[in-house]
């Protein structure tokens, strides 16, 4: 059985077939006490990286801002729980219809994974693998969000500031952007998920080159390497994601959904012929959708479709 840490003060668990018992500060915990104990201390930890990651909104846009720019906006695992949260509350919210995810200031999206506090939380197998979950668990949030989602990039974005970029359906990098992937100077190795999305992004080849030499790519290699769509001048790159995201916020949302399923049964499955049958026939339940008729009436009126949530 996996013991983990304690939830109070980190030391080892202890099981004896019906109860928890920390090794360092005694205390003990059923099954269920054990499990309710860790959720309260990620809500908590995530509750204490509010003023770390911010959410600005602008109309039906939402803007997440990594907030740590004296850290180069580098992540602390508290800052992954909130994140994970802070994106599913957002998909959740249909007055929201786009999404930007930005670091603070003009030096970098992210300098990736907080490293100082590695000791306390990456320590031990069991914190490295609750580590690891809680990175994957934001990705995936920021990933599985039924609306468009976009990474504005400047300065660096590196390791797990790459991983959470990468993780959005759209990047514009600014002309000081600089990605890389250097886990392997610290003995670290990336998952299998997210080296397939920069596969489908960069191909084999760059994958390879980023996870093997750990140098950065600039902002207008990236772009041609495919790792970014757009780049533009510094102090354009706000403006232009929000223009992007102020496009996408016009559109159907049933229509970005299904969208959005299609591109992530390509990246999973490979060849349409291999996307089960019932994900194939998915946009073609689009044409039976209010968004459809909603579309068709629009048009016919001459006026800007008003698509509902």
């Amino acid at each position: 059985m996996d013991d983990g840490a304690c939830p109070l003060c980190g030391g080892d668990l202890d099981y004896n077939q019906t109860f928890y018992l920390c090794e360092e500060c005694f205390t003990p915990f059923s099954p269920q006490e054990l499990a309710e104990a860790r959720e309260a201390k990620a809500h908590s930890e995530a509750d204490a990286a509010a003023d770390d990651v911010l959410v600005e909104r602008a109309d039906s846009t939402a803007v997440v801002v990594l907030n740590r720019p004296e850290q180069r906006n580098a992540i602390t695992l508290a800052m992954w729980r909130r994140l994970a949260r802070v994106f599913r509350e957002l998909d959740a919210d249909g007055a929201v219809r786009a999404v930007i995810v930005r670091g603070a200031g003009d030096k970098a999206f992210s300098a990736g994974a907080d490293v100082t506090e590695f000791e306390r939380t990456r320590s031990t197998p069991e914190k490295a693998r609750a580590y690891a979950e809680a990175l994957e668990d934001a990705c995936g949030a920021l990933a599985g969000m039924a609306k468009p989602t976009i990474a504005m990039v400047k300065g660096h974005c590196i390791g797990g500031g790459f991983e959470l970029a990468i993780s959005a359906d759209l990047r514009v990098a600014g002309e000081s952007a600089s990605f890389a992937l250097p886990a392997a100077r610290m003995g670290l190795a990336i998952g299998h998920g997210f080296v397939a999305r920069i596969v489908g992004l960069a191909g084999q080849g760059r994958a390879a080159h980023l996870l093997l030499t750990a140098r950065a790519v600039g902002g207008a290699e990236a772009a041609a390497w495919g790792l970014a769509e757009v780049v533009t001048p510094d102090d354009e790159a706000q403006g232009y994601a929000e223009a992007l995201a102020a496009d996408a916020a016009r559109l159907s949302p049933n229509s970005h959904r299904i969208h959005k399923q299609v591109l992530g049964d390509l990246l999973r499955y490979g060849a349409p012929e291999a996307v089960p049958r019932a994900n194939r026939a998915l946009p073609r339940e689009a044409a039976n959708s209010d968004d459809f008729r909603e579309g068709v009436r629009a048009f016919m009126e001459r006026r800007p479709p008003r698509f509902g949530d």
